[in-house]
Protein backbone atom coordinates (compact mmCIF):
# COMPACT_ATOMS: atom_id res chain seq x y z
CA UNK A 1 0.00 0.00 0.00
CA UNK A 2 1.39 3.18 -0.95
CA UNK A 3 0.19 6.67 0.83
CA UNK A 4 -0.49 9.39 -1.96
CA UNK A 5 -0.53 6.90 -4.91
CA UNK A 6 -2.09 9.29 -6.89
CA UNK A 7 -0.23 12.20 -8.81
CA UNK A 8 0.13 15.27 -6.51
CA UNK A 9 -2.10 18.45 -7.71
CA UNK A 10 0.45 21.92 -8.67
CA UNK A 11 -2.32 23.58 -6.00
CA UNK A 12 -0.26 20.71 -3.27
CA UNK A 13 2.48 23.05 -2.86
CA UNK A 14 2.63 24.72 0.74
CA UNK A 15 1.48 27.98 1.13
CA UNK A 16 3.80 31.37 1.11
CA UNK A 17 2.88 31.82 4.88
CA UNK A 18 3.42 28.09 6.12
CA UNK A 19 7.26 28.66 4.40
CA UNK A 20 7.36 31.71 6.41
CA UNK A 21 7.01 29.80 9.52
CA UNK A 22 8.89 27.20 9.16
CA UNK A 23 12.46 28.88 7.51
CA UNK A 24 14.07 29.15 11.12
CA UNK A 25 13.53 25.22 11.56
CA UNK A 26 14.74 24.90 8.52
CA UNK A 27 17.70 27.06 9.09
CA UNK A 28 18.42 25.48 12.43
CA UNK A 29 18.91 22.00 10.74
CA UNK A 30 20.62 23.23 8.07
CA UNK A 31 23.49 24.84 10.04
CA UNK A 32 23.19 21.64 11.79
CA UNK A 33 24.55 19.47 8.88
CA UNK A 34 27.96 18.12 8.25
CA UNK A 35 30.16 17.27 5.71
CA UNK A 36 28.60 16.12 2.01
CA UNK A 37 25.19 17.39 2.64
CA UNK A 38 22.24 17.21 -0.15
CA UNK A 39 19.73 19.44 0.09
CA UNK A 40 16.15 18.07 -1.82
CA UNK A 41 14.93 20.88 -3.99
CA UNK A 42 11.61 22.03 -3.49
CA UNK A 43 10.80 21.49 -7.42
CA UNK A 44 11.33 18.11 -8.77
CA UNK A 45 12.70 16.92 -5.51
CA UNK A 46 12.16 12.82 -6.72
CA UNK A 47 14.01 13.54 -9.95
CA UNK A 48 16.91 15.21 -8.30
CA UNK A 49 16.85 12.30 -5.92
CA UNK A 50 16.93 9.95 -8.92
CA UNK A 51 19.66 11.86 -10.02
CA UNK A 52 21.76 11.45 -6.99
CA UNK A 53 21.39 7.67 -6.64
CA UNK A 54 22.00 6.94 -10.14
CA UNK A 55 25.46 8.69 -9.89
CA UNK A 56 25.80 6.54 -6.87
CA UNK A 57 26.64 9.82 -4.76
CA UNK A 58 26.05 9.38 -1.04
CA UNK A 59 25.88 11.89 1.67
CA UNK A 60 26.18 12.53 4.82
CA UNK A 61 23.24 14.56 5.70
CA UNK A 62 20.24 14.72 3.88
CA UNK A 63 17.85 17.50 4.07
CA UNK A 64 14.01 17.63 3.25
CA UNK A 65 12.29 20.98 3.44
CA UNK A 66 8.29 20.91 2.36
CA UNK A 67 9.02 18.57 -0.19
CA UNK A 68 6.34 15.76 0.72
CA UNK A 69 3.20 17.63 -0.57
CA UNK A 70 4.50 17.66 -4.06
CA UNK A 71 5.95 13.71 -4.30
CA UNK A 72 3.55 11.10 -5.73
CA UNK A 73 4.42 8.58 -3.00
CA UNK A 74 6.16 9.39 0.66
CA UNK A 75 7.25 5.54 0.82
CA UNK A 76 9.18 5.82 -2.07
CA UNK A 77 10.35 9.69 -1.49
CA UNK A 78 11.70 8.26 1.77
CA UNK A 79 13.43 5.06 0.09
CA UNK A 80 14.75 7.32 -2.41
CA UNK A 81 16.71 9.74 0.81
CA UNK A 82 17.74 6.41 2.21
CA UNK A 83 19.64 5.17 -1.25
CA UNK A 84 21.67 8.33 -1.19
CA UNK A 85 22.33 8.63 2.72
CA UNK A 86 25.56 7.59 3.63
CA UNK A 87 25.87 4.67 6.16
CA UNK A 88 26.61 6.68 9.66
CA UNK A 89 24.10 9.85 7.98
CA UNK A 90 21.34 11.65 8.74
CA UNK A 91 18.11 12.79 7.39
CA UNK A 92 16.64 16.26 8.07
CA UNK A 93 12.85 16.86 7.42
CA UNK A 94 10.84 20.41 8.28
CA UNK A 95 7.53 18.35 6.33
CA UNK A 96 3.96 18.32 6.94
CA UNK A 97 2.92 16.18 9.96
CA UNK A 98 -0.01 14.53 7.58
CA UNK A 99 -1.99 16.14 5.18
CA UNK A 100 -5.29 14.99 5.14
CA UNK A 101 -7.44 15.27 1.75
CA UNK A 102 -10.97 14.69 3.85
CA UNK A 103 -11.51 11.38 4.36
CA UNK A 104 -13.05 12.74 8.01
CA UNK A 105 -16.11 14.68 6.54
CA UNK A 106 -16.71 11.85 4.86
CA UNK A 107 -16.47 9.32 7.43
CA UNK A 108 -18.53 11.43 9.77
CA UNK A 109 -21.32 11.77 6.92
CA UNK A 110 -21.54 8.06 6.31
CA UNK A 111 -21.62 7.22 10.48
CA UNK A 112 -24.69 9.12 10.29
CA UNK A 113 -26.35 6.83 7.98
CA UNK A 114 -24.97 3.52 10.25
CA UNK A 115 -22.15 3.09 7.77
CA UNK A 116 -18.35 3.06 8.49
CA UNK A 117 -16.72 2.59 5.37
CA UNK A 118 -12.74 2.03 5.75
CA UNK A 119 -10.17 4.62 6.35
CA UNK A 120 -8.52 5.28 2.79
CA UNK A 121 -4.46 6.03 2.74
CA UNK A 122 -5.54 9.19 1.70
CA UNK A 123 -3.23 11.14 4.73
CA UNK A 124 0.25 12.07 4.08
CA UNK A 125 2.32 11.02 7.25
CA UNK A 126 6.09 12.02 6.67
CA UNK A 127 6.86 10.68 10.20
CA UNK A 128 5.22 7.11 9.27
CA UNK A 129 7.11 6.99 6.39
CA UNK A 130 10.46 7.14 8.04
CA UNK A 131 9.82 4.83 10.58
CA UNK A 132 8.35 2.05 8.16
CA UNK A 133 11.96 1.84 6.37
CA UNK A 134 13.30 1.26 9.45
CA UNK A 135 15.11 5.03 10.58
CA UNK A 136 15.39 5.75 13.58
CA UNK A 137 13.52 9.21 14.30
CA UNK A 138 16.43 10.74 16.83
CA UNK A 139 14.41 14.12 17.18
CA UNK A 140 10.89 14.74 16.78
CA UNK A 141 9.10 18.35 17.66
CA UNK A 142 5.41 18.56 16.41
CA UNK A 143 4.72 22.07 15.73
CA UNK A 144 1.71 24.35 14.29
CA UNK A 145 2.05 27.58 12.31
CA UNK A 146 -1.50 29.34 13.27
CA UNK A 147 -0.68 31.85 10.50
CA UNK A 148 -2.06 29.12 7.45
CA UNK A 149 -5.00 27.64 6.30
CA UNK A 150 -5.94 24.84 8.73
CA UNK A 151 -5.13 21.77 6.34
CA UNK A 152 -1.46 23.04 6.53
CA UNK A 153 -1.27 24.00 10.05
CA UNK A 154 0.67 20.93 11.70
CA UNK A 155 3.96 20.15 10.49
CA UNK A 156 6.95 18.32 12.36
CA UNK A 157 10.68 19.11 12.26
CA UNK A 158 12.67 15.68 12.47
CA UNK A 159 16.15 13.67 12.51
CA UNK A 160 16.86 10.48 11.30
CA UNK A 161 19.36 7.55 10.67
CA UNK A 162 19.59 3.95 10.01
CA UNK A 163 19.17 1.80 13.19
CA UNK A 164 22.39 0.73 12.19
CA UNK A 165 24.74 0.84 9.23
CA UNK A 166 24.10 -1.05 6.22
CA UNK A 167 26.03 -4.67 5.73
CA UNK A 168 28.66 -4.10 2.96
CA UNK A 169 28.21 -5.16 -0.48
CA UNK A 170 29.34 -8.64 -1.72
Amino acid sequence: MTTGARAVERDSAPPASLLDAVELHCRALAAAAARRVFTVPAEGAEAALRSASRSGARYDTVLSFMCTPQVASLEDYVAAIELILADEGWIGMVEPAGIDRGWLPGWLTARLRRQLPPRRATGRDAVSAVRARGLVITDIQRREARSVPPAWRQYVVLRARRATPRPEGP
